[in-house]
């Protein structure tokens, strides 16, 4: 409260004060500050029901500083102080949520103790297994060098016991990612060449020889934890905010910033963005929308790249390049928060379940927030300097990345299918049982009402939960369930305190799920060149309705395109001087069809229209 009273208090520990913004979307309307607001919190804070939240203040500080206090050294100071909103803003706003819900009445809500133990246990494996990994030099071989100077915890949902994504600060080298998961796609795919592990598959594609045009994979660094649970936790390179930023949309009182590129830039940043979106359709991933997919820079790096910070979903059924969560279908139906966004939307996935709404004489009132909140910044977001957002100004060079790595993995199938299958053995898989949004109703319906009780369904009693899935609901984690990524049972992860043993579920409800492992994938069947021409379909129709020309063609990349009015059919042909061939890929909304021709051969001429020749970017 002193520090409300003297404008410098974090506001992450309470509901934001909101106001109306532009699009339906709601806003931090101000911080907290100045002795009025010490007065109303102080106020609120003394009611019975919001007792729990004052003893869970005095817990969590005295036990994560008692915590770091066994290892001196690790931490700067202040870090660690419950004054953090960083570190500690996510779980005392969850336990603020669950006081307000509580009617006084009804006793102390038994879940602010699950969150502040859970928090406890979480933190406490935390600073163990950095502690370990800092002694056995795996941070000082990599140039980070101690101590932890800060910590910000995801706000985002808990897996495996309340266990959070923390952004961990060095003194020096920049910062990395703490992952606590078993899923290990980042180093399946992701990771870059490192001593004493085994290449990743980005990597690998990336070292071998092009079969119609170059392409680079972005990779990152992650690091494997020492000790028997190093199979639960990594650190991976944090994805930075590029130098490549500007503000996309701005009100009297709010700014919208994201990536902005020139347009040589943004035609680059496109060819690999497709090239990603490719590899992914190849190798089964999904659920690559909201954050999973970040734009930004690696420590060092100067260009923009796609990356992909949470790879978890893989090896799965998909058979439509939507299902893997980086685009959206023709029809724009469901999140239009995917992984590569075609607009600039003020609003953003998540937010706070109550807010502050300003009332008559200054005064506040607490209610549930219905509407949007609203983001200042989006991480995948890619506009350029000419007002144009998302790949639609970038269409060709965008397929062509598609094609030219598709060209590179077809010319390798047996290559590639060999070395997914031994990699398959060493990793994990997450399964995704439900939809995210069907525990986030359950999570919401215990977090806003006096309900002590884990609901046995959702959706009108058409979604149930299993046993399983209600006891990692119970402490408020969205339920997490994975697998060998070569096949087995199903499996969960004991919380912490306990040793991160791994155990067999029992049967589950599965819910518009794409269930991993699929041995099409693995056998490298869905690298023929008729699901490209699938892939490559959808790209196009994800965008048809904001492209300037149905006719377009980039000489520099050897793309032409053509669309007929309805936009319904459409061609794509690619030049491979390779193989002297041009080949093209037709479609309609039930068929796709492959021809080639000689590459010498000029394209047919379309009745009525002129090719619009694209303007050169390379």
């Amino acid at each position: 409260m002193d520090a409300i009273r003297a404008g410098r208090a974090d506001s992450g520990f309470f509901p934001p004060i909101a106001r109306p913004g532009p699009e339906r979307v709601l806003h931090e309307a101000r911080p907290f500050q100045g002795a009025d607001d010490a007065a109303r919190l102080s106020a609120l804070l003394s009611r019975p029901e919001f007792q729990p939240l004052v003893m869970l203040y005095e817990a969590l500080g005295e036990g994560c500083e008692a915590i770091a206090r066994q290892h001196a050294g690790l931490f700067a100071a202040r870090v660690v102080r419950i004054t953090n909103g960083a570190l500690f803003g996510p779980v005392l706003l969850e336990a603020f949520t669950l006081c307000a819900a509580t009617p006084a009445a009804d006793g102390p809500h038994p879940g602010v103790r699950r969150l502040g133990d859970g928090f406890l246990a979480f933190f406490g494996l935390f600073v163990k297994r950095l502690a370990r990994d800092a002694k056995a030099g795996i941070f000082q071989r990599e140039g980070f060098e101690g101590p932890i100077t800060h910590l910000w915890t995801n706000p985002e949902e808990t897996h495996n016991g309340r266990q959070h994504v923390l952004r961990v600060q060095f003194r020096r080298g920049g910062a990395l990612a703490y992952k606590p998961r078993p899923a290990s796609g980042e180093s399946l795919f992701l990771a870059e060449p490192a001593r004493r592990t085994p290449r990743s598959f980005f990597d690998w594609v990336n070292g071998l020889p092009p079969a119609s045009g170059e392409v680079r994979l972005p990779t990152l660094r992650v690091l494997r934890g020492r000790g028997r649970d190093g199979a639960a936790y990594s650190w991976q390179d944090w994805i930075e905010r590029p130098a490549q930023w500007g503000t996309l949309r701005s009100t009297s009182r709010l700014k919208l910033q994201a990536c902005q590129l020139s347009p040589p830039q943004a035609a680059r940043f496109w060819h690999r963005a497709g090239a990603l979106t490719a590899t992914c359709f190849a190798v089964g991933a999904s659920d690559l929308l909201g954050s999973n997919l970040v734009v930004g820079v690696r420590r060092g790096q100067r260009e923009p790249l796609p990356h992909l910070v949470d790879l978890e979903v893989f090896f799965c059924p998909v058979r439509r390049l939507p299902e893997t969560g980086l685009i959206s279908d023709s029809a724009r139906r469901g999140d239009h928060h995917i992984g590569f966004e075609w607009r600039a939307w003020w609003c953003t996935t998540g937010g706070p379940l109550l807010c502050f709404f300003p009332g008559r004489g200054g005064a506040l009132q607490l209610h549930p927030r219905r509407q949007a909140w609203a983001r200042d910044e989006a991480r995948s977001v890619v506009a350029d300097t000419e007002g144009n957002v998302g790949y639609a100004a970038y269409l060709l060079p965008f397929l062509r990345g598609m094609f030219d790595v598709w060209t590179k993995l077809l010319m390798e199938r047996e290559r590639v299918a060999d070395f997914l299958t031994r990699a398959a053995r060493r990793h994990s898989v997450r399964v995704l049982v439900k939809p995210s949004d069907a525990y986030g109703a359950a999570q919401e319906q215990m977090m806003l009402s006096s309900q002590r009780q884990v609901p046995a369904s959702v959706s009108r009693g058409r979604v149930r939960f299993s046993d399983e899935e209600r006891e990692q609901l119970a402490r408020f984690d969205v339920p997490y369930f994975f697998r060998r990524a070569d096949g087995g049972p199903l499996l969960m992860m004991d919380a912490p305190p306990a040793s991160p043993a791994f155990r067999p579920v029992g049967p589950q409800q599965f819910v518009d799920a794409l269930e991993a492992p699929a041995p099409h994938i693995l056998s490298g069947e869905q690298l023929g060149l008729m699901n490209l021409g699938v892939a490559l379909r959808d790209a196009v129709d994800a965008i048809a309705q904001d492209l300037r020309h149905r006719v377009q063609e980039a000489p520099e990349w050897g793309v032409r395109l053509a669309l007929e009015e309805d936009r319904r059919k459409g061609a794509v042909s690619f030049d491979w001087p390779e193989t002297g061939k041009r080949l093209t890929f037709s479609w309609n909304r039930r068929t796709v069809r492959l021809s080639d021709a000689p590459l010498e051969a000029a394209p047919a001429p379309r009745s009525g229209e002129r090719a619009r020749r694209a303007r050169p970017t390379a």
